[in-house]
């Protein structure tokens, strides 16, 4: 996986808040990592670009798919779909892409800062749709079950958007320090009810942990 630092939303369950100084104490170069990869081609077929957010370092991002691809890698690229123009042009140059569903299309606003408020909500919806016209198997949404942005009214909602063919996994949030029985057997409860409601839009519906 190579990891690209920086992100535009603010999502308080986000797993990687200190990459820009992981990246900055610890990161590889770009270089470095094409030449690692030269190096291990006989092992490494394919990689994941990811983040943060990939888009927000366009240049990098285009160079990178660009390169593994001149080493006949395969590539998937993990994105939150805020820039859709740009996922455009890499649609026939990576081989798979994940999304993140965060939560209903009107309450996208309340992750981002004030300068995109007006338009994330479209851009997102321009996002899915650019996915949903791939060739199936080729991208996935993923949904990570936050209670403060995540209810059974936002599995409607983004269920509602979906083909009944498109791959969707919905992960349990991480919290830090060990949850209680109670709270697990609340959380598995709450889960299921929004696993059976997401069943209702795609037939391709699964739980990742």
């Amino acid at each position: 996986m190579v990891f690209l630092p920086g992100c535009n939303f603010h999502c308080p369950y986000f797993h990687n808040k200190t990459l820009p100084k992981d990246i900055a104490q610890e990161g590889w170069t770009l270089k470095a990592i094409v030449d690692y990869l030269k190096d291990a081609r006989s092992i490494i077929t394919a990689v994941c670009i990811t983040g943060g957010e990939p888009t927000l370092m366009p240049e990098t991002l285009c160079y990178l798919i660009e390169t593994f691809k001149a080493l006949g890698l395969k590539i998937k690229l993990d994105s939150n779909g805020s820039h859709p123009d740009l996922l455009k042009r890499l649609m026939d140059k990576v081989d798979y892409i994940a999304m993140d569903l965060k939560t209903s299309i009107e309450r996208y606003p309340e992750l981002v800062g004030e300068s995109e408020k007006p338009t994330i909500g479209t851009k997102i919806e321009e996002s899915m749709k650019l996915l949903m016209d791939r060739p199936e198997k080729s991208y996935e949404f993923r949904t990570t079950l936050s209670w403060d942005f995540v209810d059974k009214d936002v599995i409607h909602d983004l269920g509602n958007r979906l083909k009944p063919t498109t791959y969707w996994y919905l992960q349990r949030c991480r919290l830090e320090g060990l949850p209680n029985k109670d709270f697990l057997v609340q959380e598995t409860e709450k889960i299921q009810d929004c696993y059976s409601i997401a069943k209702k839009y795609t037939n391709f519906v699964f739980l990742r942990e």
